[in-house]
C-alpha cells in the first residue's frame, strides 16, 4: 500500500483513515483512490492494523500456478499401477518436509517409497500383494543405498 520515498506537498503523504504513511515512504495511491479499493474489497488489514492491498492470481503478471501436470508413467512399467516418479517427487516435495513421515498404503512397484527416500522423507510402505512386494524389493534394493542391510534405519515388513 505504500511504496518508499516521502511526498512532500502531495495527496500520497495525506493521512488516510486515521494513519499517514510509514516514515520515509508514502501510499502508491491517493486517499480517495485506496478509499475507492476499501469500498471494493480489494485491501485486507493485518492483525496490527497495517493495510495491504489485495492481488489475484489473475491479475498478476509472469506464469501462473497450472492445474494439469504433463507426467507420463513408464511405457514399460514393473508394475500395472507405477506411477512417474518426478509427479510423485513433486507431490512429496509440496505436501512435506525433510524427515516427515510418507505413509503409502498401497505401495505397489514402490515408486513413492523411493521418490521419499531420495527427498530425505521417512516412508511406511504397506501392500499384501506378493508381486507388489517383491517389485518393492527389487526397486527399493537398486538404489545406491542398501536398505536392507543390518545398519539400515528402515524395515521392510512382509505379511505372512
Amino acid at each position: 500500500m505504500h511504496a518508499p520515498g516521502e511526498t512532500v506537498n502531495g495527496a500520497t503523504n495525506k493521512e488516510w483513515r486515521g494513519m499517514k504513511p510509514p516514515k520515509g515512504r508514502h501510499w502508491r495511491s491517493e486517499p480517495k483512490v485506496l478509499e475507492q479499493l476499501e469500498k471494493e474489497d480489494l485491501i485486507e488489514w493485518s492483525a496490527n492494523g497495517v493495510p495491504r492491498r489485495k492481488i489475484y492470481v489473475d491479475e498478476r503478471n509472469g506464469k501462473k500456478k497450472q492445474d494439469i501436470w504433463e507426467y507420463k508413467d513408464a511405457q514399460y512399467p514393473t508394475y500395472p499401477t507405477e506411477k512417474n516418479i518426478e509427479m510423485i517427487k513433486s507431490i512429496i516435495l509440496t505436501s512435506s518436509n525433510e524427515n516427515d513421515l510418507v505413509l503409502d498404503c498401497f505401495c505397489g512397484s514402490g515408486t513413492t517409497l523411493q521418490a521419499a527416500q531420495q527427498l530425505g522423507r521417512r516412508w511406511i510402505g504397506i501392500d499384501q500383494s506378493n508381486e507388489a512386494i517383491k517389485a518393492t524389493q527389487k526397486r527399493l534394493s537398486e538404489m545406491e543405498q542398501d536398505l536392507f542391510s543390518v545398519n539400515a534405519r528402515y524395515q521392510f515388513l512382509q505379511s505372512v
